[in-house]
């Protein structure tokens, strides 16, 4: 399973969601071993640890990922372009 977001490290967020929304911010996650958690720092906000143990700050919330992994096709959901 893969998922598309517009995620920034943890240390380079704003909360200016629109300035993550950009070409160079999209990442194609792959989930095997990565978690997704609600952000303690922006509550409408989700928060991806790889396996590595990086945190990714996703312009998105928690709800809004897991809704977008039960619709993907063919393993991969991808990110909705606003």
């Amino acid at each position: 399973m893969f998922l598309e977001v517009f995620a920034v490290r943890r240390k380079d967020y704003t909360e200016a969601t629109g300035i993550s929304l950009t070409c160079e911010n999209r990442r194609l996650i792959e989930m095997t071993g990565a978690r997704i958690r609600s952000s303690a720092l922006f509550p409408d906000r989700a928060e991806i640890i790889l396996p590595s143990k990086a945190t990714l700050l996703c312009a998105g919330s928690y709800e809004e990922l897991v809704t977008r992994m039960e619709k993907a096709e063919n393993g991969f959901a991808r990110a909705k372009c606003r």
